[in-house]
């Protein structure tokens, strides 16, 4: 029904569909539809965010962050790479901002997927804000309510664990509690995802490098 806190998000038409069958039988066969819509959403929607959502490493903050020193790292090997073709150096000497190139590229490839690098090496990843600040005895309510079949709705936002968050530093939420990656599955994709950005970076770089160490010297200085 409208404005039940567990409202099952379904269209308007469908919902008229399951209302009024309901209102001639108390069969099964009356929630069809709306077990099908539940079941779409479930598998090809929220089960799908939930894995993008697992992956992630870190938690927004530190992808970020991670991020934007991958972005300096790239910027910082094509300022490299400029000075060395400008001045009178060896060309041999334009190839070591590669270095720069592939981490700087595989650090911001890698946080677009969700994962920090840095945290990947030590197989690490963010506590979780609600296992910051909630005790057992409090999950174990939060359990509880989650699983009312009437009641209290599914809704977070006025936890207390999320205003204690929100209150955090930008410094204390970059560099938060991490914890050891236990699920293998969990580890073997995140293995995937780097060596899928590490691929790309050795990659992106080695073209570059390519561009840059042919180029006829500037001498300059």
């Amino acid at each position: 029904m409208d404005g039940a806190p567990r409202q099952i998000n379904l269209s308007d038409r469908d919902r008229k569909v399951v209302i009024h069958a309901l209102s001639y039988t108390t069969h099964p066969s009356a929630i069809q539809t709306a077990f099908r819509a539940a079941e779409y959403s479930l598998r090809r929607q929220h089960h799908p965010n939930f894995i993008r959502w697992s992956i992630w490493n870190g938690n927004p903050v530190r992808i970020s962050f991670a991020r934007s020193l991958g972005l300096a790292g790239i910027a910082g090997a094509f300022v490299v790479a400029v000075v060395l073709t400008l001045s009178k150096q060896p060309r041999g000497w334009r190839a070591f901002a590669a270095i720069g190139w592939a981490i700087g590229i595989c650090a911001v490839f890698a946080s677009y997927r969700g994962m920090c690098i840095c945290m990947y090496a030590m197989h690490n990843h963010h506590i979780r804000p609600w296992e910051l600040f909630v005790d057992v005895e409090d999950m174990d309510g939060l359990h509880k309510r989650s699983f009312e079949t009437f009641g209290s709705s599914n809704s977070f936002e006025h936890e207390p664990w999320v205003v204690k968050y929100e209150r955090q530093g930008l410094v204390r939420k970059i560099f938060d509690r991490e914890a050891w990656v236990q699920e293998p599955t969990l580890r073997a994709i995140h293995d995937t995802l780097f060596l899928q950005a590490l691929a790309v970076g050795v990659a992106s770089a080695a073209v570059l490098t390519a561009v840059f160490v042919p180029l006829p010297a500037g001498n300059f200085f």
